[in-house]
């Protein structure tokens, strides 16, 4: 993949990931922007299913690769995917 098109997706992603949190936090608190959403993901990034590792839900590389397999891919598209609606 060209630099162009991992850059295009690497924004996407942290786009997505900021609608997702976003909609889980109640109006009276702060929103999260493209500065704090490192402090706001969550520190584990991998998890466990048997003896395979897998990347965790919502995690930067987990969206990444959902992107690269389907370019328009929304934030609803995604939670039906994990089957999280």
């Amino acid at each position: 993949m060209n630099g162009k098109k991992s850059k295009l997706i690497r924004k996407k992603a942290e786009e997505i990931q900021i609608d997702w949190i976003n909609s889980l936090l109640t109006e009276d608190t702060d929103k999260v922007t493209p500065q704090t959403l490192n402090q706001a993901l969550p520190d584990q990034e991998y998890y466990y299913k048997g003896f395979t590792i897998h990347h965790s839900f919502m995690n930067h590389k987990w969206v990444e690769k959902q992107i690269k397999k389907k370019n328009d891919i929304t934030l609803e598209e995604l939670l039906e995917i994990n089957g999280r609606v």
